[in-house]
């Protein structure tokens, strides 16, 4: 409390004062613009009436922006768990409550719709992509359901990713960089103009390191460390002055050794079902997290291999008074894992993961372009999207734990043969999906726009299990099918107060498709799940464009909620296991947030973020847990929804010489406490520890200096400088060692960049 009572104070006391003495230093100096495509066109930040934060190029280069983590950091009521289960940028994320509670084998409709250059990336084989950021123009991160414009994935809002394009300037940029762990990497970008009609670009990075926690068993991976490959390849056409033609393929590459995480010591709910409330936890002799940051004793040769292809092509014709868009999308992706289920140094349980992924959509949208009393745009999609998995868990070939200091002997495995199939199945998961949608903006007058949108989806949703077995004995396959429609509307009413305030209210709702869970040959569906978003902001230009001010208030009401849970259906028998999709009846979330961005002087550029968000099951009264524990959560709070997301970063440039500038940059962010899954919601209820369910708050603080010149420019930076020893969520809690935590230690880099042309 005593953080968010500082932050409060600093912004009342900097806003009114620091701001007149910057307006009479230079009057002339004003923030960057920032221009965001949210509703599908070209337009300032400032004039759109969604709750959006944007990063652009420069921001991602100087806050040293290379993943998912780096910049939902800095957006209020974000949050994300690091949950480790496909490798070190393993991520799942959470806008104002709406989220995914992925159990790997569980497959439904995403949450968050996660695009890039305007193409749904969001199924792939690892669940949640987090994509190379090389080369970005902006990102942008959508709060709310995005029903008009995005769609389908965009329930609780959308990140919209731009990457810089083909130009007529011949440039090339080429990087080194040199971190802690043994961390390099290399990265170089080129731009050919090949005719005023043809222009080529691309970029290319490598990048490897032994990653934060080592393996002190020779048998297993030596670390978790990465290889990294990214390349991307665009090219842009102008065969006439009002047709672009767009096309970019993406080609990326993830070789991992094991996951980034240590023992916590406490055993979860699944694992207590299965060995029984009387197992204590075996660390090894390594300890436990926080004790035990940096180091696991896994006897298999653990691995995450992750590969994506990604194919865009946009057809962008701009007529007089109409512009037609087309946007045709594939990605490709293949996830690998292998993992020591035991988490110890015995060979008893190994789990084996071979997942892969397709998509495809096509788009086409005509809307209107120019000046006019009334801006409008309608548009058709469809898509088809497909997972594969292949899930296998198997005995290894010790049954027992002999602890190296009492000489006891542990009894793990009923006797059974190395290679014994505990678990094993194939699921596949289809979505094919069609939707029409139109939204039209009336100017009613200079200060007031009324915009009036809907979209009709239609999701056919297929679900099917082959070759399962369960201690070797076969289940019989099974598969269902079941569709479902949805009419999602939106009316919003922007009105500009004058030329320095705009305010906004929307009503909207969100849709995220149902569909059907298969357990050991049974099937059963879950519903549809369905919210309405109420919001209220506004936007605002101070102190002569040196100050923007944006704000939103929302609440947001369930129908619905699907959150999923795993348990045994015979207690004690682990070939049991049950993976289901819950409909919780109703939920809500409300709250506020607020993006600051002020010059304090020609030098300074203060930003900051503020967040509060109360979410909770209004009616969840038999919430079925690990274990075969029923919980009643109604009136409980939503998992992985902290109450405060706050940051601030100042930045500080100055002249050297005529053709050096230096910078600085100082990062503050900080998160409440919330509950990483349903059982740490329900913990207090079942008598279960604080820790590690619920994940306590944390402060971390980052700097970064460097300085640039015409043709180059060399920066470092250090995160988490206090060395605050924290984490963002648990990942798959199963294991003799208790659930697994990922650690945050300090980590320190420098990044040389030579550059040529413009």
């Amino acid at each position: 409390m005593k953080h968010i009572l500082l932050y409060s104070t600093a912004a009342l006391v900097l806003v009114p004062g620091s701001f007149s003495i910057a307006q009479d230093n230079d009057a002339k100096v004003t923030l960057e613009e920032i221009v965001v495509t949210s509703q599908r066109r070209e337009q300032s930040l400032q004039d759109v009436p969604i709750s959006v934060t944007a990063f652009t190029a420069r921001v991602l280069e100087k806050a040293n922006i290379t993943e998912a983590k780096d910049y939902l950091t800095f957006t209020p009521n974000v949050s994300f768990s690091e949950d480790g289960e496909s490798g070190n940028r393993s991520i799942s994320i959470s806008i104002r409550g709406v989220s995914n509670v992925d159990l790997g084998e569980v497959n439904v409709a995403q949450s968050i719709g996660y695009y890039i250059d305007e193409f749904n990336v969001g199924t792939v084989a690892n669940g949640v992509i987090n994509p190379q950021l090389q080369d970005m123009e902006r990102i942008e991160i959508l709060r709310g359901p995005q029903g008009t414009y995005f769609g389908r994935n965009s329930l609780g809002g959308a990140i919209n990713i731009t990457t810089k394009k083909p130009d007529e300037n011949l440039y090339g940029e080429a990087s080194v960089k040199f971190g802690r762990f043994s961390t390099w990497g290399l990265e170089g970008i080129i731009n050919v103009p090949v005719s005023e009609k043809l222009m080529l670009r691309a970029v290319g990075a490598y990048e490897e390191s032994n990653g934060i926690v080592k393996n002190v068993n020779p048998n297993g991976a030596p670390n978790s460390g990465y290889e990294y490959q990214t390349l991307r390849v665009s090219a842009r056409a102008l065969p006439t002055d009002q047709l672009t033609l767009d096309l970019s393929v993406t080609y990326t590459k993830e070789d991992e050794g094991h996951d980034a995480s240590v023992a916590s010591g406490v055993l979860d709910l699944d694992t207590k079902s299965i060995f029984g409330g009387a197992f204590v936890p075996i660390d090894d002799q390594l300890g436990f997290f926080p004790q035990n940051t940096d180091t696991v004793n896994h006897n298999t040769l653990e691995f995450n291999n992750n590969d994506f292809w990604i194919v865009n092509g946009r057809i962008s014709w701009d007529g007089d008074g109409v512009s037609f868009k087309s946007v045709t999308g594939y990605i490709k992706s293949n996830s690998d894992r292998r993992f020591d289920q035991d988490n110890i140094s015995t060979d008893t349980i190994i789990r084996n993961n071979e997942y892969s992924g397709s998509s495809f959509s096509q788009e086409f949208r005509l809307q209107s372009n120019g000046e006019n009393d009334l801006d409008w745009i309608i548009g058709a999609l469809y898509s088809k999207d497909k997972i594969n998995q292949f899930n296998s868990i198997v005995a290894g070939s010790e049954g027992s734990y002999t602890d190296p200091v009492t000489g006891d002997v542990i009894g793990l495995l009923p006797p059974i043969p190395a290679g014994f199939r505990i678990n094993e199945n194939n699921f596949a998961f289809d979505v094919e999906s069609y939707a029409f949608f139109g939204e039209g903006v009336y100017h009613v007058s200079e200060a007031l726009d009324i915009a009036v949108g809907a979209r009709f989806t239609h999701d056919k949703v297929t679900s099917s299990s082959f070759g399962v077995v369960a201690f070797e004995g076969a289940v019989p396959d099974a598969m269902g099918s079941r569709s479902f429609s949805d009419f999602s509307p939106k009316i919003s009413l922007n009105y500009h107060v004058n030329d320095e305030v705009a305010t906004y209210a929307t009503v909207s709702k969100g849709y995220k498709a149902g569909g059907v869970d298969i357990n050991r040959g049974s099937i059963t569906d879950f519903a549809a799940e369905n919210l309405w978003n109420y919001e209220v902001g506004f936007k605002s230009r101070l102190a002569e464009g040196r100050v923007q001010l944006n704000g939103a208030v929302y609440y947001l009401n369930w129908k619905d909620l699907q959150v999923q849970s795993n348990f045994l259906a015979i207690p004690g028998d682990i070939s049991s296991a049950v993976q289901k999709t819950l409909n919780a009846a109703k939920a809500s979330s409300k709250g506020f947030e607020i993006d600051l961005r002020a010059l304090l002087s020609d030098n300074f550029e203060l930003t900051m973020g503020a967040g509060y968000s109360d979410s909770s099951f209004d009616n969840f009264p038999e919430a079925i847990l690990a274990g075969g524990n029923i919980a009643n959560l109604t009136d409980l709070n939503i998992p992985n929804t902290p109450d405060w997301t706050l940051s601030a970063a100042v930045d500080y440039t100055h002249e050297i010489s005529d053709t050096l500038e230096g910078f600085a940059r100082a990062e503050w962010s900080s998160r409440s406490s919330t509950a990483g899954d349903l059982e740490g919601v329900a913990a207090a209820q079942l008598g279960l520890p604080s820790f590690p369910y619920v994940i306590p708050s944390f402060n971390v603080v980052n700097i970064r200096l460097g300085v640039n010149g015409d043709n180059f420019s060399i920066s470092g930076y250090v995160e988490n400088l206090f060395e605050e020893n924290y984490y963002t969520g648990t990942s798959d809690n199963f294991g003799l060692g208790g659930i697994r935590i990922r650690p945050h230690p300090r980590i320190w880099g420098v990044r040389l960049t030579i550059k040529s042309g413009k």
